[in-house]
């Protein structure tokens, strides 16, 4: 399982745990994901409706999840269609916004770095429309083996939305 693969199960997981709201089922022949979802205990729908209505705001001293986890879980729960498209995306500001901090490094058309140079080429519009869990991840907190700046500091929640939804239109 890739790394972010299993980081979004985990934050999926947690953020699920903390809210009292089950996962979605797991994609199918996905060995690791199938096992975790067979292993959780059923639920009783009475109690998950008092444990979600007692969940604490993200954020508050209750909240038991990392910055990571619960911006990773946001994207799973909220962002992403059944398509594994960004929701609710303005393009028209997420290119605006994608050539102010993306241009220097990715190009006009995101093209100048290849995510798998010894492959056919995968670039920054093929990462986030086949890969969006690694895409997030990396705009929100980096690289470093990749040089990648983190951005959850710098921009917006919906800011990042909107690069990512525009990110996706690219070749």
């Amino acid at each position: 399982m890739r790394k972010s693969t299993l980081a979004i199960a985990i934050a999926g997981a947690l953020y699920g745990a903390a809210i009292g709201i089950a996962a979605d089922p797991p994609p199918a022949g996905n060995v690791a994901n199938t096992q975790a979802a067979t292993d959780a205990p059923v639920k009783d729908t009475a109690k998950d409706t008092a444990q979600a209505v007692n969940a604490p705001e993200p954020g508050s001293p209750g909240d038991t999840l990392t910055r990571e986890d619960a911006r990773m879980a946001y994207l799973v729960y909220k962002l992403l269609d059944k398509n594994g498209k960004i929701k609710g995306a303005k393009l028209k500001r997420g290119a605006k916004l994608f050539y102010q901090n993306c241009r220097p490094c990715h190009g006009e058309d995101g093209r100048r770095i290849d995510f798998e140079p010894a492959g056919n080429g995968a670039y920054i519009g093929d990462r986030a429309r086949n890969d969006m869990p690694t895409f997030w991840y990396q705009m929100n907190f980096g690289d470093d083996a990749r040089n990648m700046e983190a951005y959850y500091d710098e921009l917006k929640l919906d800011e990042m939305r909107d690069i990512a939804g525009y990110a996706q239109t690219l070749p």
